[in-house]
Order: structure tokens, then sequence, then C-alpha cells
């Protein structure tokens, strides 16, 4: 297993997180601590005083250092120590109470963000309509794998069921695309992007979408030049009882060419790739950005490189001077069949140093700012609470095994975290919240660490690296003190 393939796993679990459910009838939001959560949020921040100065004159003294909290102390299964040493977050402005939902995108939006993408080229509709020659031997093809019945059948190792299945699907398809022969061109031509939504079958080839079944999805899909290659932009929007969608995609149109093609030479370093993506989020007009932390990154599997070259920067919005984090409470058991809405954020992806992939998740709109400057808990009450949740953290929480491990919890942010929101099916609250992460390093059986290895394509190891990961060990509410849970060890 390569590092790419284990942080596309992480950032899978990360979009299921957002909500792929069916639902009853009713959605079903509940509050979890019956209305005290609701009533913190409306308490609004002491004023902090200046320090006073202490020498006689009007200058204000220096600011202390932080704190830094220690401790150590095992977890609940006796199998992992964590050595505490976490200082508390700055914290130098006003910290909100953001009330949020989902963003229908518009199409005015879809432009924008494909002008910053691909700057002023033109941009044409999406379309696998086919040419009369095109369909003629698609025709040719399909009825082929058809008429060899035993062959169909071998192919479905034996299962005739799903060979009679696949063929009516198939008598379907050249059915679609005879009808479609009678109105087809000699030769297609590109049409310029209207930025107009469609259901996604209006894009598709006529057998393709012979059996489409559309479940609510609105697209806008155009294609463009990027460096000399075509690439595919796609916008969708779907708001429903069981799950909502209103994301962005773009990458490399795999009709024509792949992603390696046109990476071959010099690239962006770090910095510079992580600098033309803000800089690209901020054409967008689509709010402020900052950069995911590393901690997160690692966590989520949004961020950073593999030794295969590839490279993401995640960007998540910022209000005022808090970043909202690439977290979500996940629902209790009593609301499972919400419509849960994931993190707001961008990820654009990177191979050599070449761009290679843009991503828009969960985008997100703000309905109202409950309290611009909320009254937060003090940083120790929270971390106690953060401790008692630190001991239930557990060894298959570790990206890599072993048999115990020493966590080092050396680390504390601030963030904006997503919160359902009491009797409100649609909207969210971004709530801030404490996130404590660690470093842990893991050990067999006989006390040695514990050793991970990456495989090259020919099944040699390649590298031998300690089994070490980054651990997110607790998201505690900071305005109730509440845990949030969400999946991914907090």
């Amino acid at each position: 297993m390569t590092k790419k393939t284990v942080s596309l796993i992480l950032v899978l679990g990360l979009l299921v997180l957002s909500g792929c459910q069916k639902t009853p009838e009713r959605s079903v939001v509940t509050s979890k601590n019956d209305g005290a959560f609701e009533a913190a949020v409306q308490s609004t921040a002491v004023p902090a005083s200046t320090p006073a100065a202490t020498d006689g004159t009007d200058e204000a003294a220096p600011t202390a250092a932080p704190i830094v909290y220690t401790d150590s102390f095992p977890n609940a299964a006796g199998d992992m120590t964590i050595d505490l040493a976490v200082a508390e977050p700055a914290v130098s402005g006003p910290v909100p109470v953001i009330q949020g939902r989902p963003m229908e995108l518009t199409g005015d939006q879809a432009r924008s963000i494909a002008a910053a993408l691909f700057g002023d080229g033109p941009v044409y509709e999406y379309s696998d309509q086919m040419t009369k020659a095109e369909i003629e031997q698609a025709i040719l093809e399909d009825r082929q794998f058809i008429s060899d019945w035993d062959g169909m059948v071998a192919y479905y190792g034996g299962d005739e069921q799903t060979a009679r299945r696949v063929k009516e699907d198939f008598e379907g398809r050249i059915a679609a695309l005879e009808e479609a022969y009678q109105t087809a061109s000699e030769a297609s031509e590109p049409a310029p992007c209207a930025w107009e939504f469609h259901s996604e079958d209006y894009y598709m080839s006529p057998d393709m979408a012979a059996s489409f079944r559309d479940e609510g999805h609105r697209v806008v899909k155009a294609t463009a030049a990027l460096d000399g290659l075509p690439w595919v932009f796609s916008v969708c929007n779907r708001e429903g009882e069981d799950y909502r969608v209103h994301n962005v995609a773009a990458y490399p149109d795999e009709r024509a060419v792949s992603q390696q093609d046109g990476t071959d030479g010099p690239g962006m370093d770090e910095k510079a790739m992580k600098r033309w993506a803000l800089e690209t989020a901020a054409k967008m007009d689509m709010g402020d950005w900052t950069l995911v932390s590393d901690q997160a990154g690692a966590v989520t599997g949004m961020g950073g490189g593999d030794p295969e070259g590839w490279y993401m920067v995640a960007l998540t919005r910022t209000y005022g001077d808090i970043p909202a984090a690439p977290f979500f409470d996940a629902p209790a058991a009593e609301e499972q069949y919400a419509s849960v809405y994931g993190a707001e954020n961008m990820q654009f992806q990177f191979l050599n140093g070449h761009f290679r992939s843009f991503w828009y998740s969960a985008a997100a709109q703000t309905a109202d700012t409950v309290n611009p400057d909320v009254q937060l808990l003090p940083f120790g009450d929270v971390l106690d609470r953060a401790k008692e949740q630190m001991k239930m953290v557990t060894m298959d929480r570790l990206l890599y095994g072993g048999d115990t491990a020493r966590v080092a919890a050396d680390r504390a942010e601030l963030g904006l975290v997503g919160v359902g929101m009491k009797d409100n099916a649609t909207d969210f609250l971004l709530v801030p919240a404490y996130i404590f992460y660690g470093t842990a390093l893991a050990y067999n059986a006989d006390g040695a660490p514990a050793t991970v290895q990456w495989m090259d394509d020919e099944g040699n190891v390649a590298d031998e690296q300690p089994a070490e990961s980054t651990v997110l060990l607790a998201i505690v509410n900071a305005v109730d003190g509440s845990v949030i849970s969400t999946g991914f060890g907090g």
C-alpha cells in the first residue's frame, strides 16, 4: 500500500461523513444537551483587560508566555501512554459562532471558479455526443459483445442471470444509439459553455443516457485547456433529505490525456504550490481561505505528499481570524438519518509540482452570525475534558499497527467545527472548538519500535520508516465543553 492510497482511503472516509444515507420520510435533528448549548452560544466574551505597565510608563507590559500544560497518563486499555505538553492557542480577535447552510452553486459562481483555474481561455460545453461514424462503431462493438452468449456467460463467471441482464442492457443501448444515429452530425463542433445546470444525462452519450437513473443531481460540465492539455470542469448541486452535494471538480480529460501528461518539466516547490493555491482561491470570490494545518491534513488525508510525486494543498474557510476546521460532528444514534453536511474545503493536487486536480467540497454559505464574539470556557477546563477523551483512544486509531504506542500530545488548535442545529434539518452551526493532536510511535511486543515498509511496483522495499502517525486525540466544544465526535478519533 502506498502513502497515496492511504490518503485516498482517509479522504473517502471524510466524504462519507458528509452524508449519503437514505432517510425515512422526515429528517431527524435533535438537541444533544436539552438546550444548554443553545443558551451558551448566546454568551458574549468579556473584553480582555490590557496588562498594566510596571515601569511607570503608559505602555502595556509584555504579554506573558503561554502556559504549557504537562501530564502523562495511560489510556483506558493500558496499551498506550500519552505524554501531554500543550500550550493554550492564542486568540487575538473575536471568536464567532456562525450559522451556515449548504450553498447551491450558481452559474455565475461556476464561471468565476473556472476563470480562476483556466484564465481567459474559452470554456466549452462538455459532451459525449457522437458523430455518425462513432455511433456506427459503438453499435458494431456492442453487437459483437452480445452475439457470443457462451463468451458472455464465461465472462461473468458462469452466472447466466447476470449475463442475461447485461445483454438486455446492451440491447437497450443499441436501440438508443440507432435512434441517435438519425439526427447525429457527420462532425462535432464544440459549443461555448452556457453555465446552465442540467440533469447528468444531458452530457452523456446516447447509449449511456438510455440506462441513466436521475437521482436529483444538477450539473454544469465543461471542457477547457490548461497548459495546452484538455481538462474537465464540473459543478454539482443536489439538495435532498437523504443527502446534499454542492461540489466543484476539475481534472485532466481522461478521454484524451492521462494525469502524467505534462508533468516532466520543472514544477513548483512546496511553498510555491501553497502560494499558488491560495492565490487561485482568492480569485474565485468565494470567501477567505487559509491552509489546513499539517496536523489536520495528516489526520484527514487532505494535505502533504508521497514518494510518487503527488502533493496536496488543502484549504479551509476563515471567519475573521478563526479558520473552520475540516471536521464535522458525527450524528448521534437518534440522528442517523439526518442529512449531515460535510466540512467545507478546497483541495489542489499536484504531480511533480504541476497542478493536476481541484476539488471544492461541501460549499457553504453564511446564513447568520449567531454571536460575533462568544464567551469561551477556560482552557484548563477544556483540557480536563480533553484528557478524559484522550484516555479513550485505542490502538486502532493509529494509521500504522503495533502492539503498544507512546503519544506525544503536543498540539492544540482553535477552529470552527460544524455541529447540527436543534430542530433544523437544513442549517448547521460552526462553533469554536479546541482540537488536540499528537504524534504516536508504535512499538512491537518486544518493545522495539515498529516499522512500516513502502513497496515499489516490482514488490521490492523502496523505503522503511518508523510506524509513526499523527493522531486526532480529542475535539472539545469551547462554548459548553461537550465532546465532538468526527469519526477520526475525536
